[in-house]
């Protein structure tokens, strides 16, 4: 049997089981730099709390460091802080437990988490955090309570959380969790959104390549995997192979709005740029690239990055904010640089910005300027998605960026990092982490540039500035022609050829089926049905029938 389970475990459980069942055997990996500044400020954060609530309570009423069990909880402590749940199967730490009035077999009170997080504002995780030991609590106390205390950001600002739907959530994380412990294989690798932070990334990544997992399409989802392995397809390179061109029908002026997982997988596979369809690039004289930093923590932007080219013309510009109530400032900023030229194109990567300048627009005072900005803006992370099949396992733009040659002067730049970046920022006031997160975001506005050149140059509407370290650009409709071009062979005697030419090909065409669809299998079954049915037939003759002989004697003699 593995080691015990421990709340680190039950977190990991839902996130991925994998990562719970390397846990489970005491494996550890390099911890991410996101991970890292969590757990530091966690550890900062609790004796903070812990000052803080024992000025609530007096030295009687509060315990620290206790084995939670029956017994203790009997003695009808108001709070204790750090309690551990330890059994056979379990090793838990809780931040602390509360009493509270109710009902449970402990008489008429019963008791509620406590936990610390590092947010400002309770997240989905915290909740089912809380839950997982509002249910562990339940096995002590015989009830599972419907409320617990979360103690969040650095003000340690308290606030109830109701369980709700989490509790059912809650229970089938233990219950996941008990299953791993005792299994002796390690489930199966799936790669998730998860895996940016992940300490095992590398570890896992490795092995997914070697394995060609198909969860290394970004794209393709836990539920889609399923339903192509029940089909026989577990690698990409078999996915590739299922690719076929379909003839698009009579609507086909419809824009195209699904993305085909198996040209992705070919265009891997074969290292190709495959571009599907006829997209569309608004382009203009002059051209601005767009790119914004924000704050998750406290949901606001704190960088607007911009590359505008007018010509031959290139200027940068970069609008910074010290702190939440500068956002609005930064963003008139970005307003009248834009005004001052006429018609200009805006391109961005990704719904953020689009959602960040709506969310600007509905207490700006210039709605006008904000209207014409936004009817101006192109996502183009919404003309890849249909039309582009970029050799690479993910449409970000890091991944598209560096196919087209395009590079970060931080080898481990990415969007996290430039969270953990700003934070730390916010704690030291280091100058160079604010050169740093601006030069990350020019950067990015210089990758969106060359993707966004590039698409317009693969279809003929801009300017023509392909990488010449891009791989090769292939049409879909090639692919269609060649899969349409019939070879026949030669045949090793003249007689075959002549019996081929002539031979008739009713029953293929009637009775096999090359791709049998679950609608001909419905509309062959109901045709077989008809005609095995009783024919009701009209009468049209009446017939008297009169036999001759009776047992040998002739009728005619009685």
């Amino acid at each position: 049997m593995a080691s015990k389970i421990t709340l680190d475990v039950l977190v990991a459980q839902t996130c991925c089981p994998l990562k719970a069942h390397f846990l489970l055997n005491g494996e550890t990996g390099i911890k991410s730099d996101f991970e890292k500044f969590a757990l530091e400020t966690r550890e900062e954060l609790e004796p903070k709390t812990a000052a803080k609530i024992r000025r609530r309570y007096a030295d009687s009423e509060l315990e620290t460091d206790v084995n939670l069990s029956p017994v203790v909880l009997r003695k009808q402590i108001p709070f204790i802080l750090n309690g551990h749940i330890e059994d056979g199967r379990y090793s838990v730490r809780i931040d602390g437990i509360k009493l509270v009035n109710g009902a449970s077999l402990l008489g008429g009170y019963d008791y509620e988490p406590v936990l610390f997080a590092e947010a400002r504002r309770a997240r989905k995780q915290d909740r089912h955090r809380i839950a997982v030991c509002a249910v562990l609590l339940s096995r002590l106390q015989g009830i599972t309570p419907t409320n617990g205390t979360l103690y969040l950001g650095p003000d340690c600002v308290m606030t109830r959380v109701r369980f709700g739907a989490h509790v059912r959530a809650a229970e089938d994380t233990l219950r996941d969790a008990e299953r791993l412990q005792r299994a002796d294989a390690a489930p199966k690798l799936l790669l998730n959104d998860h895996c940016r932070l992940c300490e095992f990334r590398d570890r896992c990544h490795a092995q997914a390549v070697r394995e060609d997992n198909l969860s290394l399409l970004r794209g393709l989802g836990g539920k889609s995997i399923k339903r192509y392995r029940r089909k026989g397809l577990l690698t990409l390179t078999q996915l590739a192979h299922t690719f076929r061109p379909r003839r698009r029908g009579k609507r086909a002026d419809r824009p195209i709005k699904v993305r085909d997982h198996a040209l992705h997988a070919l265009a891997i596979r074969d290292k190709t740029i495959y571009v599907f369809g006829k997209p569309e690039l608004p382009v203009g004289a002059v051209r601005i690239y767009v790119d914004v930093e924000g704050h998750l923590a406290q949901d606001f932007v704190y960088l607007i990055g911009m590359v505008i080219c007018d010509g031959e013309r290139q200027d940068i510009h970069s609008l910074w904010a010290d702190r939440k109530q500068e956002e609005a400032t930064i963003f008139n900023r970005f307003l009248e640089i834009v005004s001052r030229y006429g018609a200009p194109r805006l391109y961005c990567y990704g719904s953020y910005e689009k959602i960040f300048f709506n969310r600007m627009r509905r207490h700006a005072r210039r709605k006008k300027q904000a209207d014409a900005l936004l009817g101006a803006l192109t996502n183009i992370l919404s003309v890849i998605y249909p039309h582009f099949y970029f050799p690479v396992y993910s449409n970000g733009l890091k991944e598209v960026g560096g196919c087209l040659g395009c590079r970060w002067s931080e080898p481990d730049a990415s969007g996290i990092q430039s969270v953990v970046w700003r934070m730390r920022w916010e704690k030291t006031g280091d100058d160079g982490l604010k050169t740093k997160l601006i030069q990350y975001n020019v950067e990015d506005c210089h990758a969106l540039r060359t993707v966004t050149e590039f698409l317009a140059d693969s279809y003929g509407g801009g300017p023509a500035s392909a990488s010449p370290t891009a791989p090769h650009i292939a049409s879909v409709d090639e692919l269609d022609k060649l899969s349409r071009t019939v070879m026949w062979p030669k045949f090793v005697h003249e007689d075959f050829d002549f019996v081929n030419k002539r031979a008739w090909f009713d029953y293929q065409r009637t009775h096999v089926f090359a791709r049998t669809t679950p609608a001909l299998k419905k509309t062959r079954k109901t045709a077989n049905k008809r005609s095995w049915r009783n024919r009701h037939i009209r009468v049209t003759h009446h017939l008297d029938l009169t036999a001759s002989r009776l047992n040998g004697v002739d009728v005619s003699v009685l």
